[in-house]
């Protein structure tokens, strides 16, 4: 999310005083144009752009030919961000002098800011060529130019270069530091960092970016210092205040990114991440009109942005108007997300509108065990449509899902078999036009394998009280883990209530899980025993309840119909909804959520509460009891 200051090329160049506006002294009757041109220079130099402007212009209707006044105008469009215009006045002066170099680096630095990189790097050669000898101004930009268009290595030859010959060129530290922040070389890249800023104290681009490298190396308090202070410089430096507001709504510091993303867009109304970026705050709050107002925005000023497609998709979802939801949901391969291979089969796509009778379809596994174990339930609506079903699932799911009737499982290393038609299993809810309204929870419609069944049947007791299942934490790799997982710790008040017996499901220990249940005898753990999910159908099968963070168990739980206590931070993953305490997905299922922010003690006190009640009534009954 941050913005990443582009290498900056050095300013527009600008003729020395003593210039004359052309060669040839000017007949007599325009004796006063050579005045005309030095107070026009003058004023250009004052920064009086708009003085400046109309006396080259003045001179230019008796001169045409004049190169300075046509050069120094398309100097005055790129200092006002006009490159479009800037490009064609310089070549037009070009046409009348191409020897000149200083013209082809502002040129160069034109075309650098409208992104046009190739030509920026031409312009910036043709200058070197003329020049005849090293120029550290020219290495810097054209060092900028070869860094945007990738060509790292090249870029930072170039910048070593420029150093060399002007150790006091304060921007070519910054831009050689921003070359070795893309490559990686992130204590070179603060060592150049703090050189800009040495040499030039009141340097907001070089703190801008060494905040950007500070945020990337997760050091966010230094990286909101060196934004606040890059603020502090330039209060109208847009891409602080978002960088600023975007390292914030990392921390989920949601208010505060709010307002720093506000200012950064009433300083560029035209801020297209912007947007984007307070929408996804305003989704956090959650503030869902609000945030799908500035997806909206997002969209309309930068319509292939499809990450604020997604987002909108995923508000939509969340707030229960899933036949708004699915077109969006559906861009989740064009952000950055990798599809998995199956959509360069050369099949089409299914999308529900096409007759799938006596048809081969391929259903294919592309997110996360949950979601594969969610969208199962659609595979019998699937078969009942008159399709054949070919299922392409993960290996740790395979001896799961081939307990679904009628389908034929890929299998592993091997070419599939012939198909048809195929279609990712998560996109098969907006393909068979799920709503909140026609979405009926389900019973039972996955089942632990005999065999499975059989083996920890003789593993766990048959006595001793309520048997409870637990999970703390999902893939670790899931960017949003950290918040959406309540962790080991944090259970532990769970984990004291007496009658009751516990079983880790908990595949993958954090740090300090091993040392907690080492002195917590009282907790089972399956641990390496756990091979599949078949194995862990099969435990959740024969306990009572199980309670787990938002996991792939939970998805399990409900698939098979037992009692499943989901712990969910403030604003969840779509499928949960907003404020329900039950689930449309699965009729087992009982939702406890955060009332605040990262709160897992008030999620932990309602569930303890609860649990103490239902093994009350389990040592009451003598058997075993669905709690809800």
């Amino acid at each position: 999310m941050a913005n990443n200051k582009r290498s900056k090329a050095k300013g527009p160049e600008l003729p020395p005083a003593s210039r004359r506006p052309d060669q040839a002294a000017p007949p007599p009757a325009l004796a006063d144009l050579e005045s005309i041109f030095a107070q026009a220079l003058a004023f250009h130099r004052a920064g009086l752009l708009a003085e400046a402007e109309q006396l080259y212009q003045r001179v230019l209707e008796h001169r045409p030919g004049s190169f300075d006044c046509q050069h120094l105008l398309g100097v005055i469009s790129y200092q006002r961000g006009n490159c479009l215009e800037a490009v064609r006045q310089i070549d037009a002066a070009l046409k009348i002098n191409s020897r000149v170099a200083d013209a082809h680096l502002n040129r160069g630095n034109a075309l650098l800011r409208l992104k046009r990189f190739d030509e920026a790097l031409a312009s910036y050669d043709k200058a070197i060529a003329i020049k005849g000898e090293p120029d550290a101004a020219l290495l810097n930009c054209r060092g900028s130019a070869l860094r945007n268009l990738g060509r790292l290595d090249e870029a930072l030859e170039d910048l070593d270069r420029a150093i060399a010959l002007r150790p006091d060129l304060l921007e070519t530290y910054n831009n050689r530091a921003n070359i070795l922040k893309d490559l990686d070389r992130t204590e070179a890249a603060l060592a150049d960092y703090d050189r800009a800023i040495a040499l030039k104290p009141d340097n907001a681009d070089a703190f801008n970016n060494r905040g950007n490298l500070h945020k990337q190396l997760a050091e966010h308090d230094e990286a909101l210092a060196d934004y606040e202070r890059a603020i502090a410089l330039r209060p109208d430096y847009a891409e602080a205040f978002y960088n600023h507001g975007t390292t914030l709504l990392e921390l989920r510091r949601y208010d505060m990114a709010l307002t720093q993303l506000s200012r950064a867009i009433a300083l560029r109304p035209g801020y297209a991440e912007a947007f984007y970026n307070r929408g996804t705050a305003l989704m956090a709050l959650p503030r869902i009109d609000e945030a799908l107002a500035d997806f909206a925005k997002a969209l309309e000023l930068k319509p292939g942005y499809h990450d604020a497609a997604w987002n909108r998709g995923l508000c939509h979802l969340l707030v229960g108007r899933w036949r708004d939801g699915w077109p969006d949901y559906e861009r989740r391969w064009q952000t950055a997300q990798t599809p998995p291979d199956w959509h360069l089969c050369g099949r089409p796509q299914w999308t529900g509108r096409e007759d799938i009778r006596g048809k081969t379809l391929l259903l294919h596994s592309e997110q996360g065990h949950g979601d594969t174990i969610m969208a199962a339930r659609f595979v019998r609506q699937v078969i009942a449509r008159g399709a054949r079903v070919i299922l392409d699932a993960p290996p740790l799911l395979r001896d799961l899902l081939a307990e679904i009737d009628g389908v034929t499982l890929t299998a592993p290393a091997a070419p599939a078999p012939a198909f048809d038609l195929y279609c990712p299993l998560m996109s098969l809810p907006g393909a068979l036009d799920v709503t909140l309204e026609n979405l009926k929870p389900e019973g039972p419609y996955l089942r632990a394998p005999a065999a499975h069944l059989e083996k920890w049947r003789r593993r766990l007791p048959t006595s001793g009280g309520m048997k409870v299942a637990i999970n703390w934490a999902g893939n670790p790799t899931f960017q949003h883990d950290a918040t959406r997982s309540i962790g080991l710790q944090r259970m532990l008040p769970l984990l004291a209530q007496s009658g009751v017996q516990f079983f880790s499901l908990q595949k993958d220990l954090r740090e300090g899980d091993d040392e907690i249940l080492r002195g917590r005898p009282g907790i089972t753990r399956f641990g390496e025993e756990i091979a599949t999910f078949a194995d862990t159908a099969a435990i959740i099968s024969l306990v009572d309840l199980v309670i787990s963070s938002d996991t792939s168990v939970v998805h399990l739980a409900g698939a098979l119909g037992k009692p499943v206590w989901i712990l969910l931070q403030r604003v969840p993953d779509w499928r949960w909804l907003l404020e329900r305490e039950d689930s449309p997905w699965y009729a087992s299922a009982r939702l406890f959520r955060q009332t605040a922010l990262g709160d897992w003690n008030g999620v932990v006190d309602r569930v303890a509460a609860e649990l103490s009640v239902a093994a009350a009534t389990f040592r009451a009954a003598g058997a075993p009891t669905a709690p809800r």
